[in-house]
């Protein structure tokens, strides 16, 4: 085991003293002195303290993988709250009297008081905005209030960007650059998911484009500098140099160069991983919406044509019943003598005339249900 004068004599002078090294330090054999190697590459800046508590120790991917649990976690909690709160339960059997509990097989629930003051305090899920829209929560602590206080363009959003937003709230684990203090929460790159003047969908859109166009096109800036042969320096073909949208590694049979991309740019590619899923998690949401409003149009209007129809049916039986009233039997038994002859009768309605079928016999005529008859005590 070396001591401090020795490490110190090897020229390992960015190595701090022995008493403060985590396990005990041997120099290495024929070790010469390290000088004019610029900067060395250490992990001494890691977890460094300052305003954001230093870099994350660990993998980015793992940290992804840990906000994408917490927010869905979240998500879960608001879609199914607890059936207590504060100890007290939040939901009951409605209280029925003997006639008519016994008409239900199974008694309806209804929110206790406390699961009102539960109601009161749990913000919308995202599934939530989905199929009700965005209501305005009547409980606001903390940062959420404040933001509420100003112009917080959350409100304004669209609504799909309301619930992108939504689902991705929540987080308050660390991102790649350490500690988050953020009271509303930031995705792992350090990004506010709710912010007074932003809209994270918009960013999450943009980001990801930008980070495919430089990460995986030819002529974007990673491949102008990796896609070379470290060797010669000559520019690598598609099947040597070329980004793989599964993996979200670079992939090819070249493969130093291929090594020196992927680890040269691991935060950059998990970083398009994340905004590329965030992208299509934003999209599929808009597509719920759109397909939700699609089918309430359509029952729109199918309501709409139905009510239309008999609204004209009921003014075709009015104005028939009027004139019956007006005219007498006489009113229905005019026509051609043909008509007559065949117990026909001309609807004023239908211009073609003819045989009806329906209705009942009244002297030579055929008069329909709606005019009265039979049709009358139904």
């Amino acid at each position: 085991m070396a001591t401090d004068a020795e490490i110190r004599a090897a020229g390992l002078k960015y190595i701090p003293q022995q008493k403060y090294l985590q396990n005990p330090f041997e120099l290495p054999e024929n070790q010469e002195p390290v000088t004019n190697s610029g900067i060395v590459n250490t992990n001494v800046f890691r977890n460094s303290g300052g305003g954001g508590g230093g870099y994350y120790p660990g993998s980015p991917n793992e940290l992804v993988g840990n906000y994408q649990s917490i927010v869905d976690a979240r998500q879960k909690r608001l879609n199914n709250p607890s059936d207590t709160f504060l100890g007290f339960n939040t939901m009951r059997d409605q209280q029925l009297t003997g006639a008519d509990a016994g008409f239900y097989d199974t008694i309806p629930q209804e929110m206790t008081m406390m699961g009102k003051v539960q109601d009161f305090f749990t913000p919308q899920s995202a599934d939530q905005i989905i199929s009700e829209g965005y209501e305005e929560p009547r409980f606001q602590p903390g940062i959420i209030g404040m933001l509420a206080g100003k112009i917080d363009n959350y409100r304004n959003l669209p609504q799909s960007d309301q619930a992108f937003i939504a689902q991705n709230m929540g987080y308050t684990g660390p991102t790649v650059f350490g500690n988050n203090n953020s009271g509303l929460g930031k995705d792992v790159f350090g990004i506010n998911t709710r912010s007074l003047k932003g809209n994270y969908g918009e960013f999450v859109n943009e980001k990801s484009g930008q980070l495919t166009d430089s990460l995986t096109k030819q002529g974007g800036k990673i491949f102008d500098k990796y896609a070379v042969d470290p060797i010669t320096g000559e520019v690598l073909d598609e099947e040597e140099f070329s980004y793989d949208p599964i993996t979200g590694q670079y992939i090819g049979t070249n493969a130093a160069a291929i090594a020196k991309a992927n680890r040269m740019n691991k935060m950059n590619l998990t970083k398009l991983g994340f905004y590329t899923d965030k992208k299509k998690e934003r999209d599929e949401i808009q597509n719920q919406i759109n397909e939700r409003n699609s089918r309430e149009a359509a029952a729109a209007a199918a309501g709409g044509n139905l009510a239309q129809s008999q609204a004209r049916d009921q003014r075709i039986i009015d104005q028939a019943n009027k004139e019956y009233a007006a005219g007498g039997a006489d009113a229905y038994s005019r026509g051609t003598a043909g008509q007559q002859k065949d117990g026909s009768y001309n609807d004023p309605f239908d211009p073609g005339g003819g045989e009806k079928d329906g209705g009942f016999i009244d002297g030579s005529n055929r008069r329909p249900f709606a005019y009265g008859g039979l049709a009358s005590i139904l």
